[in-house]
């Protein structure tokens, strides 16, 4: 369950991206989304629903020595919106959106886990930091607001210093 640092921060993205993905499919949680955008900004025109998945700034949950594991924790945030001609539904909805987003993780992380990573697996746990409704989004040209309900998950990885030393010796080694 421990793994390099370069290759757990490479395959985590890949993995809350592919739990998303898998759901926006016919009879799927999320097949009502019409935009899932996996990176922060975003330049061109989205349609509603949508979900804005941004990774934040990863930090250690406990801090060892070199010759041991460290637990990183990454927080993935998942912003949800949906447009309803009443506000209140329109607040609903997106709250409805983002509780979706968290059951689609819970229901796809280990088989999304064990497909990238051929096997083997890196997140030790996930859970729940934060959900915070309801923020919203001014609509252009409009005087109508857009509810935003957002998430953020915790995702856990067990670094092994050991394997990431061992790995960068072999590289040295071997002219890379």
């Amino acid at each position: 369950m421990t793994v390099n640092i370069d290759y757990g921060f490479d395959k985590i993205q890949e993995i809350m991206k592919a739990c998303i993905e898998t759901e926006m499919t016919a009879g799927g949680l999320l097949e009502d989304v019409e935009t899932f955008v996996p990176i922060y900004y975003e330049e061109q025109h989205v349609e509603e629903p949508v979900i804005w998945m941004s990774q934040h700034p990863a930090n250690a949950t406990r801090q060892p020595d070199i010759t041991q594991t460290m637990d990183i924790n990454i927080p993935f945030e998942f912003d949800c919106a949906i447009y309803e001609r009443e506000l209140e539904d329109g607040v609903k909805a997106s709250q409805d959106l983002a509780t979706r987003v968290v059951l689609s993780i819970v229901k796809n992380f280990l088989t999304a886990q064990n497909t990238i990573t051929n096997g083997r697996r890196i997140i030790k746990t996930i859970g729940l930091e934060t959900y915070y409704p309801v923020g919203y989004v001014d609509v252009n040209g409009k005087s109508e607001r857009l509810p935003v309900t957002g998430v953020i998950l915790n995702v856990t990885l067990t670094i092994n210093w050991v394997l990431c030393c061992r790995e960068l010796q072999n590289q040295t080694n071997n002219g890379d």
